[in-house]
């Protein structure tokens, strides 16, 4: 069956990522509407952190995410968006793909698939993959990419 559900539907359905829910949705008040974004016609490849990673990152309730910066926070969200549709089988050992806000993120595959954003000192996890949605790719991370 193809998919039915666009980026935002597909996290929306995902308890998992009630958080990114929450924190797009409070990006999307400031100048940049993060959901619009998300829900684009695509083709869109998203890093999608789990709630335990806005948690690890600082956001230990969803009414954190709804007391920070709304810019900030739209900057975060879109430095886990690349334009283009990229299924696991397509990363490539220390590849530098350029996100949505045009920083760039690492990715590396030994010890298994792994994303680093700038500001992180560590990799994050790639923990779920090619989850299809009718506009792009989701993937889930267990670690916020700073850019």
């Amino acid at each position: 069956m193809p998919p039915s559900a666009n980026i935002v539907q597909a996290a929306q359905a995902n308890a998992n990522l009630s958080f990114l829910v929450a924190a797009v949705v409070r990006a999307s008040t400031g100048t940049t509407n993060v959901a619009a974004a998300l829900s684009a016609a695509g083709p869109l490849t998203v890093f999608a952190p789990t709630n335990a990673a806005f948690q690890a990152a600082g956001f230990a309730t969803i009414a954190d995410i709804q007391a920070a910066n709304a810019n900030t926070l739209a900057s975060i969200l879109t430095y886990h968006v690349i334009a283009a549709r990229v299924f696991s089988s397509d990363l490539t050992e220390g590849a530098m793909p350029t996100t949505l806000n045009g920083g760039k993120l690492t990715i590396t595959l030994a010890g298994g698939a792994k994303v680093k954003g700038n500001g992180n000192s560590a990799a994050s996890a790639i923990t779920a993959t090619d989850m299809v949605t009718t506009n792009g790719v989701v993937h889930v991370i267990d670690r916020v990419l700073m850019p």
